[in-house]
């Protein structure tokens, strides 16, 4: 189901990933078909698309999954809504979200503004997610602990320290928000999603009434 007879090859799906080609407002609408053909309770659907997309507006880049898997779990949310979920957290959106949870941020926790903290933060972020991936991985698989990026890696700490505290907090407001606004909406749109699928179903299951011959 929703899947072509021919594969589009690598390029072709990573660019209508970035862009599609269809347009976001019909992407938006494949996804809302999926989230109610998706197995399970009005609730379980939309918690766990809601979970997905609130927890991408977190910092904590690299375990947007791990952490949304955790909390569907307890909130027994549904696991496959919670992955298109996380969909919400994109290269498009990123920017975004981030200016917008590090702009809050500095602003509840009563901290001077300053000019242009997106160029910074996106740098910094970007470095020591990548940095620490590049160290973890290689060390792990290759037994390889690279020197030079550990040292690059502490000396990045007091600038992350300076960026992350900011956007975790910041972030908080914005997850509760998401998470609230998507749930009730979803799961009113699910739940009358599938009463008319069912409904549809139930009226193509009828006998149909058979004519009876006209007398002579």
């Amino acid at each position: 189901m929703f899947r072509r007879r021919f594969p589009l090859p690598f390029h072709h799906r990573l660019r209508d990933f970035l862009w599609p080609r269809a347009g976001f407002r019909r992407s938006v609408r494949y996804i809302a078909h999926r989230l109610g053909r998706i197995p399970g309770s009005p609730y379980s659907i939309a918690c766990g698309f809601a979970v997905g997309a609130a927890i991408s507006f977190t910092p904590l880049i690299g375990f947007h999954v791990l952490l949304s898997a955790l909390v569907a779990w307890i909130m027994r949310a549904n696991y496959l809504a919670m992955l298109i979920g996380t969909l919400v957290g994109n290269p498009w959106t990123f920017p975004l979200i981030w200016h917008w949870i590090y702009r809050n941020g500095i602003w509840m926790l009563g901290e001077p503004q300053r000019a242009h903290p997106d160029a910074g933060v996106m740098r910094v972020l970007w470095d020591f997610v990548v940095g620490g991936v590049d160290y973890i991985g290689t060390g792990i698989f290759f037994a390889e602990w690279d020197v030079a990026l550990a040292a690059r890696l502490v000396g990045l700490q007091t600038d992350i320290v300076a960026v992350i505290w900011p956007m975790i907090v910041g972030c908080i407001p914005s997850v509760i928000l998401v998470w609230g606004v998507l749930f009730v909406a979803l799961r009113r749109m699910i739940s009358l999603y599938q009463t008319n699928r069912l409904k549809r179903r139930l009226a193509g299951c009828r006998p149909k009434a058979v004519k009876q011959p006209e007398g002579d």
